[in-house]
């Protein structure tokens, strides 16, 4: 497997399944901004409401082949493991398609992540242990606490900053080194400090 993070804001994504699983699978896309397409005769009633605000559409139906055409990514999210593996046959050899049941049946695996602003981490096990992957994201995730969202921020602009500087690409190295030390995580004092040092 081949790690990636991808832009799906505005990309057509199919999630067939609307229970609880395609749910979960559903809400991180929702807040990157894909067109997700929720084909499934039934859903939950979290599904349900995120059709009747316009996050999402729901096509109350049964799953056709047609329905993939044009999604970049198609996550086969229902309880019914044939159907899933149909669904990965059945989508372009070009689409990333995630299959709930049997992550080996399709070419995508979405692995357990979390976010703090612009820091993203992201677990994948290669489908051996979803349960896993979540352990070691959660522990993850009390390492790099929220005092990170604003680290990043500060990170950021001293790139920007640096890197339109007129010093040479030496001192810029060193100076883009010093604001990795830990007394500039949660600081917002010597952030500011450095900052106005530039």
């Amino acid at each position: 497997m081949y790690p990636l993070t991808l832009h799906i804001q505005n990309k057509r994504v199919v999630v067939v399944g609307g229970g609880k699983v395609a749910l979960f699978k559903i809400g991180p896309l929702v807040r990157e901004g894909a067109h997700v397409t929720v084909i499934s005769p039934d859903a939950d009633g979290k599904v349900q409401k995120l059709a009747e605000e316009g996050h999402i559409t729901w096509l109350a139906k049964t799953y056709e082949e047609s329905d993939l055409a044009g999604a970049l990514l198609i996550i086969a999210a229902t309880d019914d493991a044939e159907l899933n593996a149909r669904i990965a046959a059945e989508a372009g050899e070009n689409q990333l398609v995630n299959v709930i049941t049997d992550p080996t049946a399709g070419n995508v695996h979405l692995p357990a992540a979390f976010e703090r602003g612009r820091l993203m981490i992201a677990v994948s096990t290669g489908g051996a242990s979803p349960k896993l992957a979540k352990k070691i994201r959660d522990n993850l995730s009390d390492t790099y606490g929220e005092e990170y969202e604003q680290y990043l921020d500060f990170l950021y602009e001293c790139r920007i900053r640096v890197k339109a500087s007129a010093h040479n690409k030496a001192v810029r190295n060193v100076l883009l080194q010093e604001v990795l030390k830990p007394e500039y995580i949660g600081s917002l004092e010597k952030q500011q400090q450095f900052l106005e040092n530039l």
